[in-house]
């Protein structure tokens, strides 16, 4: 009796101290079973053979997007420079729609003013985004004149005895101006100008002819400064190829063919002497690395590419891609450019209206697209990290 009335006093206890005994006991024993025979822990290194291929190790570095603005407006652009990362540079038509305007339009306002009138296409401003060079036709005069232009004080100059169409800056106070009868560098600190070379010499040294031979070479429209400003690269239509050529700017004429595609829309001198060429070779279409040392290619990316840029320390590349002929599914990508390969290549936008231009500035990318009466602004700024 005594024993029955200590079991109902303490009955709750004694059941949560037996299930406490079996749950500790339980948890050792198991941990008894998996020690058996093998007293010691032990890691265990796998061959690799064992695997088809190794983990890749993570990247150094990502490239993360910080920001990415929209900007829409009720004209069109047609080509643009980027100033800083608020202000660009413009081509639009203007009022009348029967010629080019430059214009300048601050982002943070979306407020355009008006630069020049009846333009040529193109801006070209110099590498330290403080000056800029136009031609500018007259009403009434056969031949344009040619401009300076300070971008901070809106200051202008004229050039005296320019008419050039192709320019490119040589350094911030120097540049190269080509029309059809020669190229010529031109001192802008003391206004001195000296002949690179005349239409004609270049083609007797090109193609060996005696006289002018219009339709056996054409030049096109991009001219390259190397980063020493002792070189300047132009691209020429060469009956059917299309060729890079490497003129001297020091002591006499020196032309010497650098890289030649079946077609070439567009090219970017390295600062390691190699370049980065968009066009066709061998039926293959897309960007292409020349490599002068041993005169060899590489096949970047292959595909429809439109256009690309590289960023100011050339490890990164954006590029356009289109995915179709009708210009209603394309991508605008992102990658890192590591010697002839690109990693981390991501499609940052797509199905861009009427793709015209993409920019770097800095660690910001800029590309616009639009109509004959609209465009569209977009500015992406990254973060590496």
């Amino acid at each position: 009796m005594k024993y029955f009335q200590f079991w109902r006093k303490y009955r709750d206890w004694l059941i949560l101290l037996g299930i406490m005994i079996v749950f500790v006991g339980g948890i050792f024993g198991i941990g008894s079973i998996f020690s058996i025979g093998n007293l010691k822990p032990r890691t265990v290194v796998l061959p690799s053979e064992q695997f088809e291929s190794r983990l890749a190790p993570p990247p150094s570095s990502t490239i993360h997007t910080e920001s990415a603005t929209k900007i829409p407006n009720d004209f069109a652009i047609y080509d643009f420079e980027v100033v800083n990362r608020n202000t660009i540079i413009m081509n639009q038509p203007d009022s009348s729609y029967t010629g080019i305007q430059l214009s300048v339009m601050q982002l943070d306002d979306n407020k355009v003013k008006k630069i020049a009138g009846s333009t040529d296409y193109g801006v070209v401003i110099s590498p330290d985004h403080k000056k800029m060079i136009y031609s500018q036709h007259r009403a009434g005069h056969t031949q344009s004149s040619t401009y300076e232009y300070d971008i901070q004080t809106g200051g202008r100059r004229k050039l005296l005895n320019d008419n050039s169409y192709y320019k490119v800056f040589a350094g911030n106070d120097s540049y190269i101006g080509q029309d059809e009868l020669l190229a010529k560098q031109v001192n802008l600190t003391t206004n001195e100008s000296r002949v690179i070379y005349t239409h004609d010499e270049l083609m007797g040294i090109l193609t060996g002819a005696t006289q002018s031979l219009s339709d056996n070479l054409i030049f096109m429209d991009d001219l390259e400064i190397s980063e020493d400003l002792k070189s300047v690269y132009l691209l020429v239509l060469l009956k059917d190829k299309y060729t890079i050529y490497r003129v001297s700017l020091e002591g006499d004429l020196e032309v010497k063919k650098y890289a030649a595609l079946d077609e070439i829309q567009q090219f970017k001198l390295l600062k390691n002497g190699d370049m980065l060429i968009l066009g066709t070779m061998n039926n293959v279409q897309g960007l292409f690395r020349y490599h002068p040392v041993n005169d060899s290619y590489d096949v970047i990316v292959e595909g429809s590419i439109w256009s690309f840029d590289l960023n100011a320390d050339e490890s990164r590349i954006a590029y356009f891609l289109m995915k179709d002929s009708q210009n209603q599914n394309n991508e605008m990508h992102i990658a890192y450019l590591n010697d002839d390969k690109l990693s981390s290549d991501t499609v940052i936008y797509r199905n861009i209206d009427n793709f015209i231009k993409l920019k770097w500035n800095e660690d910001e990318l800029f590309f616009v697209g639009g109509s004959l009466t609209k465009s569209e602004l977009y500015r992406f700024t990254f973060r590496v990290w």
